[in-house]
């Protein structure tokens, strides 16, 4: 492991540019129509899409295009969408959280291999692999054998210990923790499946070292220290940014319906209910280190593809951003080198993690790489190329939004998208490259051309 710590720290700190020419401003034009196209597309058309793109740590090409706000009953509430448009960006919170949870590994505070079980304040252990711990590591490298189910996260009332307990109130099918399956192993450690309580399970044990609600923590560890805006609760959120949020759409039967965040400008009164379990009590009664999951550490951050953009520059700096230091450079080292990569041949054939039809196929310590492998339908390519790029980060899909943040470790570049509506029977359209969707796979495309690095 340090060997390859090493080698990925020389390799990192001799970024390449990427080239500049006197086509670049045309390369970029022709991006900028790709991604306007999408918006008409009578097949499969978006509400919205927003991309910041970032080379030699600096911005090159920045837009927006689309509505953030859709009201036909009431025009005047509508509004274009730009780069400073806060939403909530799904499945890309969990790199503020990762990195949150890495500053406490900095400071001697987090264990990444210990057992969590005395952390949290009961037995954390999968009842198939009883004598196995679970570890911090586990969760941020989703092998900690814990899975989703119907519910992975509750309100303010409930504990974890509720949630994850085998066969509780919340694991009805017995689904909860991974078993053997035909003499596979899948238990801790062993198996990859992409879960979202891990992550709660994660903002948790923060909550029981640091004393503060995990969004609390990340705000100050991480967020604010790099000049981030945002965050899990919109009622933090300044006024500027709550006036800004935007909602998330779906097109269904022909018209764009609002699914989450559309407040028209009245802060929540803080009774969340997620998966529609009731909340009997408001954020107020909040105790951390009791159920870290109400605030959706695994999806619920309110930010702009701008600032998203600055929490991918302080990555690709290895944690320094404006020459703010935030993180150690050996901890963003640490983050990228892989926990698990993809072997189609382990156990007999049947592979050793869930790959989600190929798209993941390499896991650091919370942050997805790809490796351009696999084909349409399945693998993680991102251009028809042989030879197209790597990149580190992590994908988002929620509430008809799908987005990512991604940059190439070694050549100083890399881009963050969010689109902000999608047409309901069209979320899983695979594109003729790889398991992506087509909206993606057209961002790509078209980010590469403008950086001279796809036709």
């Amino acid at each position: 492991m340090k060997r390859a710590l090493l080698f990925l720290a020389l390799a990192l700190a001799s970024p390449v540019a990427v080239a500049a020419d006197s086509d670049a401003q045309g390369r970029w034009a022709e991006a900028d129509r790709r991604i306007a196209a999408m918006l008409t597309d009578p097949a499969r058309p978006v509400s919205g899409v927003s991309v910041v793109v970032v080379a030699d740590g600096r911005e090159v090409f920045a837009k927006a295009w689309g509505k953030a706000v859709i009201d036909p009953a009431d025009p005047s509430r509508e509004r274009p969408l730009t780069v400073d448009t806060p939403v909530r960006v799904a499945s890309i919170s969990k790199l503020a959280v990762g990195l949150a949870a890495m500053k406490l590994v900095e400071e001697g505070r987090l264990d990444l291999d210990a057992d969590l079980s005395d952390l949290l304040g009961f037995p954390f252990r999968n009842p198939h692999f009883p004598d196995r711990a679970i570890t911090a590591r586990m969760l941020l490298a989703h092998t900690s054998s814990l899975r989703d189910g119907s519910v992975y996260a509750l309100p303010v009332q409930h504990t974890l210990e509720e949630l994850v307990r085998p066969n509780g109130p919340f694991d009805a099918d017995g689904t909860r923790w991974a078993r053997p399956e035909a003499g596979q192993d899948r238990g801790p450690g062993a198996y990859f499946t992409y879960t979202n309580l891990n992550y709660g399970v994660l903002a948790t044990a923060m909550e029981r070292i640091t004393g503060e609600r995990f969004d609390v923590t990340v705000e100050r560890l991480v967020l604010r220290p790099a000049g981030i805006g945002g965050a899990f609760d919109v009622r933090r959120l300044d006024n500027a940014a709550f006036t800004a949020l935007a909602p998330l759409y779906r097109l269904v039967d022909g018209a764009w319906s609002a699914r989450v965040d559309d407040l028209r400008g009245v802060r929540p009164d803080g009774m969340v209910s997620p998966f529609g379990v009731a909340a009997t009590q408001p954020l107020s009664a909040y105790v951390p280190g009791r159920n870290g999951t109400t605030l959706s550490p695994q999806g619920g951050l309110r930010a702009s593809t701008r600032d998203l953009a600055r929490l991918m520059r302080l990555m690709m700096g290895r944690g320094t951003i404006d020459g703010a230091s935030v993180l150690k450079p050996e901890t963003l080292d640490a983050m990228l080198a892989p926990q698990w990569i993809y072997d189609p041949a382990a156990n007999g054939g049947a592979g050793n993690g869930d790959a989600y039809h190929g798209l993941m196929r390499q896991y650091g310590l919370g942050v997805h790489c790809t490796r351009h492998e696999g084909g349409p339908g399945d693998g993680d390519r991102w251009i028809d190329a042989p030879d197209g790029p790597r990149l580190c980060g992590h994908f988002a899909e929620a509430y008809g939004l799908f987005g990512g943040l991604f940059y190439e470790p070694r050549q100083g570049w890399g881009f963050v998208y969010l689109i902000t509506g999608t047409g309901a029977g069209e979320t899983k359209a695979a594109s003729t490259v790889s398991a992506l969707t087509v909206w993606e796979a057209a961002i790509a495309g078209a980010v590469l051309h403008g950086l001279g690095q796809a036709p």
